[in-house]
């Protein structure tokens, strides 16, 4: 297939949220050029590594062994001075999972884009863009030098920074408390504790975030930390946290490192405008990342499919306007938005809360059974035990 001479999508970033927006357009038999400023999709990993089920479903994505690392079957939950909170299936929601190869799903799902017809390039970077008519004309560096293509409707999918939001007029500005700064070592050697994630909880162990263990086999895992931008000292503070955890926890103390990630995510609300002329921003270019967890494949891949029906009825009514695309905003909006906002506020009481309180929290939830009690039955529990916990943790 020849590249049409005007593009009906040109989408920016070819990470999961991009490349399921292109993909998902491509089976409407819409012209898409997927883009990818880096040579290898993928590459470098930057994130846990574990995805939910119901996010495979929601994309109509079999499970596969060739990128999947390990089988998830809930989650533990360690306060600060230890305590154990096990989260089963029924509990546990996008916990249980898999844990997967990242850069193999991501070039997995950018070839059912490119299968369904969609033109992925890579080492392929948008240098500017203008509004032109009733195209955008938008200049990319590829490895043959610099290019100049149309389209009549940009997604940016270009992760957290999105240089491409701004250009479109969005306010992308981001207060240091919304930010965490994460590093994690792949893992090998160490112990594990079966097919569960782990989560480790307390300011002296990870200040406003948490350390994180996600199993990848039976002796290996990626064991990495957040700490939220407000509380850090040092630029080397997340390292330093993760190396005495890991020195001082003989679980982990015996283990090699055999990778090294490191970058920030926003731990905020979404944007308060994704739209603009002939314009969509998705997933984490969108701040759509969960606050509380900083997980961003479900909750962007589930925009990117809202942002590929929107865009294909504007483009079949013709109105690619901000108005013709104001559907995209009430559909992500009215299914993720107010558990981010739920998990926003979380998040803003976990910053402060101190790990007495917290130790409390996990303490009196423990004694419970989760999947016969109700969230405001337990509160109402919690509180009549430790009245001081019901004040901060009251949502």
């Amino acid at each position: 297939m020849t590249d049409p001479e005007v593009w009906d999508c040109l989408v920016i970033g070819a990470g999961p949220v991009g490349s399921v927006t292109a993909w998902k357009l491509a089976e409407m038999e819409r012209s898409v050029l997927l883009i990818e400023k880096r040579p290898e999709i993928g590459v470098p990993v930057r994130c846990g590594e574990g995805i939910s089920k119901q996010m495979l479903d929601m994309v109509g994505l079999e499970a596969d062994p060739s990128w999947i690392s390990s089988e998830m079957d809930g989650a533990i939950i360690y306060s600060p001075s230890g305590l154990e909170l096990e989260l089963g299936p029924e509990i546990a929601g996008p916990e249980v999972g898999y844990v997967i190869r990242r850069e193999l799903f991501d070039q997995e799902l950018a070839r059912r884009a490119a299968r369904a017809g969609a033109k992925v390039r890579v080492r392929t970077e948008a240098l500017s863009m203008k509004r032109k008519g009733d195209v955008w004309i938008v200049n990319l560096r590829t490895m043959k030098g610099q290019v100049r293509v149309k389209a009549r409707i940009v997604v940016a999918a270009d992760g957290y920074e999105s240089q491409v939001s701004r250009w479109a007029g969005l306010d992308t500005s981001l207060s240091i408390r919304d930010m965490e700064s994460c590093i994690q070592y792949e893992m090998v050697g160490i112990d594990v504790r079966g097919r569960y994630t782990e989560f480790f909880l307390g300011k002296d162990i990870a200040p406003g975030g948490y350390i994180w263990c996600f199993p990848k086999g039976d002796d290996i895992a990626n064991v990495g930390i957040g700490i939220n931008g407000s509380l850090i000292k040092e630029k080397a503070d997340p390292k330093e946290h993760l190396d005495r955890f890991i020195s001082e926890n003989p679980r982990f103390s015996k283990g090699t490192i055999t990778e090294i990630n490191a970058g920030g995510v926003s731990v905020c609300l979404p944007l308060t405008k994704t739209i603009s002329e002939a314009f969509l921003s998705v997933g984490d270019a969108a701040r759509m990342i969960d606050p509380l967890t900083g997980g961003g494949v479900y909750n962007g891949c589930f925009a990117a499919i809202q942002a590929a029906i929107t865009i294909d009825e504007a483009l079949r009514s013709g109105d690619i306007s901000e108005k013709g695309l104001a559907a995209y905003e009430v559909r992500w909006r009215e299914g993720i938005e107010s558990e981010m906002i739920k998990n926003y506020l979380a998040k803003e009481k976990l910053i402060d809360i101190s790990d007495e309180v917290l130790d409390k929290v996990i303490e009196a939830i423990s004694e419970y059974d989760l999947s016969e009690i109700s969230t405001g039955e337990l509160l109402k529990a919690i509180g009549a035990r430790y009245p001081e916990v019901l004040e901060i943790t009251d949502l």
